[in-house]
């Protein structure tokens, strides 16, 4: 029987799926780099009949069944699952006599929701007899109002804020150990006219990001690394617990 061989330059859809979901296989965005790397320990018998040592035999013992990969396109998902958080929507609507004490004037008061900067808020006291006026008693942010010491806003006072709010996706950071994911690879073949070549692994956790950068000058994108571990749901001779890869014939 002829070898099958062939030449691969990869592209392709990231799939993931949370295992405790039934949300399905959903695709994460633009993945400019996918690699898996087998870690292993070397163990060997040496030998002792004749002078000049040499091993009897030996075993690579699998240590880790790694995967990386490089997400340029980010989601609140994905954001989610480097930095172990969960993720939420906050709908967007308005906000009444939203009140805020101990006054810093000069700095950022920042709102309990995210508004919308291009609807003016209203900022009165408490007692609601004193309307304080945008640009002259304040400046408006993106995340709140500044107070401003030259205004008629007091230091250590309290005041009421009414705002639009908008709607925004909300990721809670660090609030889970990391959850199981499957992930799937609708691989393609660019040296072989695109031909799909697939792989899938059943049962992947990653680890918390080691960076995330905020401030870049360059497109951003999230470094994951994780683990493929055992799934002790698959059974049978010669069937991985791990996964399968797709070869076209």
């Amino acid at each position: 029987m002829a070898r099958n061989v062939f030449t691969y330059i990869g592209a392709g859809q990231v799939y993931l799926q949370r295992l405790d979901q039934s949300t399905g296989l959903l695709p994460i965005g633009d993945v400019s780099a996918l690699e898996l790397a087998i870690e292993t320990s070397e163990i060997t018998l040496t030998q002792h009949t004749q002078a000049g040592g040499g091993n009897l035999d030996k075993i690579d013992r699998i240590d880790s069944f790694g995967l990386s990969m490089t997400l340029s396109e980010l989601s609140k998902e994905s954001i989610a699952m480097a930095l172990y958080g969960d993720s939420a929507t906050v709908a967007a609507g308005t906000v009444t006599d939203e009140q805020h004490d101990n006054i810093v004037l000069g700095a950022l008061l920042k709102f309990e929701n995210q508004p919308d900067a291009s609807v003016a808020p209203t900022v009165t006291n408490t007692a609601k007899d004193v309307t304080y006026v945008a640009g002259t008693d304040y400046t408006v942010t993106s995340l709140g109002i500044i107070p401003m010491t030259a205004g008629s806003i007091t230091a250590d006072s309290s005041i009421l804020v009414s705002y639009t709010k908008l709607g925004v996706d909300v990721v809670q950071l660090l609030t889970n150990s990391g959850y199981e994911y499957g992930l799937v690879f609708e691989g393609l073949n660019e040296a072989n006219s695109g031909i799909a070549q697939p792989i899938e692994l059943y049962r992947i956790k990653f680890s918390p990001t080691s960076g995330l950068g905020l401030i870049t000058e360059e497109f951003g994108s999230l470094e994951l690394s994780g683990e493929a571990l055992v799934d002790t749901t698959k059974t049978g001779n010669g069937v991985s617990r791990y996964g399968k890869m797709y070869i076209p014939q």
